[in-house]
């Protein structure tokens, strides 16, 4: 019994270094069932995401082109070990440019993902944040890839919009189709530069003290409230950030709490203010992957889609008023229309005690 777990864990330590693996809580599926989400099984080249619900893979077909990393709306499904290790050699290179490129590029690169439509808008803003980057794109004409460089283009709009386009287009450059990267030699001044980096330069600096090194979906956007931090000590960086949040309808929502235990990384919270008589819903865009499951289980139609708000870099939520109405016996939330009665929970409780 102790042989054939022991071959199980070794299969499955060797599964994770050359394929992504599932984080099955994460799922869309595993969260509810009314909307099922396929995301996975749709993009993948080659079949090795099964139907009906992804969740399983058959990896001997897998390419490891983390196409489905890059789309899963929830952050479900982590890179390969490799990977991830790669976007880590990324951001602790010693040059002041890193250079990217497709895994098809003659150039040579800092890194080389499959395709530039799997480049996540956190690594790119992460990459502006802590440097300069280059990006080729001269191996996308033509090239039987290219109905993916619509991800790539999508990343780009939201790491402008989530660092403003004057900084952004400083920090990070697309070459023109068809112009090379230069050679990857270590300039004298930038090789200068590296040594008087001293520990900062490891990767250890990047991350968050409380944040292991672990190949987590969510690991690029740690990586980036990182780098948020980090930036308020430098002049010429960003003081706010603009997130992707949801639009919460103020008029309508009164913190029943459905979204907040839907969502899959608790970026909701509806709080209570005893003392102004208050309820909030605050959304932590950093947790956040903008599924649209809030949107999707919310019983009011609250939540009528995703915009873009405006944060400075220390403040960590949105703040969306909702309306005040309480239970009459225990003080929680129940609907406008239902004001000084007992809410569904204290029904409920009177119910069984009845039985």
């Amino acid at each position: 019994m102790l042989e054939r777990k022991l071959v199980q864990l070794a299969v499955q330590g060797l599964t994770q270094e050359d394929y992504p693996s599932f984080v099955k809580p994460n799922c869309l599926n595993a969260r509810q069932c009314k909307h099922p989400c396929q995301v996975c099984v749709d993009v993948c080249p080659t079949g090795a995401m099964l139907r009906p619900a992804g969740q399983k893979a058959d990896w001997d077909k897998c390419i490891v082109c983390n196409l489905c990393v890059a789309r899963c709306p929830s952050a479900a499904i982590a890179p390969s070990y490799q990977d991830f290790k790669r976007i880590l050699r990324l951001f602790t290179t010693r040059r002041e440019t890193r250079f990217i490129a497709c895994e098809k590029s003659t150039s040579e690169a800092d890194w080389a993902p499959w395709c530039l439509g799997v480049i996540s808008w956190e690594i790119l803003a992460s990459l502006a944040l802590s440097g300069k980057a280059l990006v080729e794109r001269a191996a996308c004409e033509g090239c039987d890839r290219a109905q993916y460089l619509s991800g790539f283009d999508q990343a780009l709009s939201l790491a402008c919009q989530f660092l403003g386009e004057d900084f952004f287009t400083t920090r990070l450059s697309v070459l023109p189709v068809g112009e090379a990267l230069p050679g990857l030699d270590l300039t004298r001044r930038e090789a200068f530069r590296s040594l008087t980096r001293g520990a900062g330069a490891g990767m250890g600096a990047l991350m968050p003290q409380d944040a292991k090194l672990e190949n987590n979906p969510l690991f690029p956007r740690r990586l980036l409230l990182r780098q948020v931090y980090q930036s308020a000590e430098s002049a010429n960086s960003p003081k706010a950030f603009t997130w992707p949040t949801p639009l919460v309808d103020s008029a309508v929502c009164w913190g029943c709490g459905l979204c907040e235990n839907a969502c899959p990384h608790q970026a909701l919270k509806v709080y209570l203010a005893p003392r102004e008589d208050r309820r909030y819903l605050l959304h932590y865009p950093h947790r956040c992957t903008a599924c649209g499951l809030c949107q999707a289980v919310c019983p009011d139609k609250a939540i009528t889609g995703f915009g873009a708000g405006e944060l400075p870099g220390h403040v960590k939520c949105f703040i969306n008023p909702a309306v005040i109405t309480h239970c009459a016996r225990c003080g929680g939330p129940v609907k406008p229309d239902q004001a000084g009665q007992a809410c569904t929970r204290c029904l409920a409780g009177n119910l069984n005690r009845r039985r």
